[in-house]
């Protein structure tokens, strides 16, 4: 298992983190954003097998989100200017590990949600890491965006914004499983792996449905990922790996992560890699074939780091 242990983040706020560092020779560190309506210790698996390669590993509970969330009701609350202080969250985890570890290359995974936001970090931040892995990620631009950016906005006007906003998430989610014949859940269209739906389903800090402030920074963040001024603010030596599956709908069935890919190529990222795995859903690191995602990751890396 993982120490854990809670730090300071921006302003002082509590942020709950996770560290897999029982590795005696390390090669390097992963710190890892998580996806939405999840939380770090769910990536427990997949730490331990990056320890047994070499490299120890950061995450954390984002605000609103599982033990950084203080009670199951505070799930999805990431505050006021949520989706930038996470961001800054992620910055004081960095500076913390770079302190610790002057020496080891960092890695930054994100999954989903956790890969916006670190769409996000590079554009700020892209000189403290040595590799970008995004996991489930997409280029989210246009009318949908700029839609759940007014309705989120109009609805927090009209009611506490930490009112569940059920309109937004069938908007955003209600459709992901159209493509899937027979699911036995909500949320199949996560992974094949049915225990891991299972798990998913049963994990009261998984699923739910998110307030209204949470998709009011959401919307907020992802409507400024693309402005090319910004976008120029990325490191052309950062090394990016994106991976997906080409039936995950997040990443529009394939559609959307290449959209992705050909941006970083396009602003002269020098490299960008892309793998869309067949069949594979919205969790490649909990599909049924994790443990090709796995290996594709570890090799990437060391073909990555020095």
């Amino acid at each position: 298992m993982a120490n854990s242990t809670f730090i300071k983040g921006k302003n002082g706020f509590p942020i709950h983190l996770y560290i897999w560092d029982r590795v005696s020779s390390p090669k390097g560190l992963i710190q890892i954003f998580h996806g939405m309506a999840e939380h770090a210790a769910r990536y427990e698996e997949f730490a331990r097998y990056l320890n047994n390669e070499g490299y120890i590993v950061y995450a954390s509970d984002h605000r609103g989100h599982g033990k950084t969330a203080k009670r199951i009701g505070d799930l999805g609350d990431i505050g006021k200017d949520g989706f930038n202080n996470i961001v800054e969250d992620g910055y004081i985890i960095n500076t913390m590990i770079n302190k610790r570890y002057p020496n080891l290359p960092i890695i930054l995974l994100g999954h989903s949600f956790g890969s916006f936001i670190a769409q996000e970090y590079i554009i700020r931040y892209g000189y403290t890491i040595d590799g970008l892995i995004l996991s489930g990620s997409a280029k989210m631009k246009g009318m949908d965006v700029k839609l759940g950016k007014l309705v989120s906005i109009v609805e927090s006007k009209i009611y506490n914004s930490k009112k569940k906003d059920y309109l937004i998430d069938k908007i955003s989610f209600g459709g992901f499983n159209k493509k899937i014949e027979h699911p036995n859940s909500k949320f199949s269209w996560l992974t094949r792996d049915e225990e891991q739906v299972k798990k998913y389903d049963e994990d009261p800090l998984c699923g739910t449905i998110f307030p209204i402030i949470f998709f009011k920074y959401f919307f907020g963040g992802l409507s400024k990922l693309y402005i090319d001024e910004r976008l120029e603010k990325i490191p052309k030596s950062l090394p990016i790996f994106i991976f997906s599956g080409d039936k995950d709908p997040v990443g529009g069935y394939g559609k959307m992560a290449k959209n992705l890919y050909i941006t970083y190529k396009d602003i002269g990222i020098e490299d960008v890699n892309m793998k869309l795995y067949i069949d594979g859903r919205h969790e490649m690191l909990n599909e049924i074939n994790k443990r090709e995602v796995y290996d594709d990751i570890i090799k990437w890396i060391e073909n990555h780091i020095s």
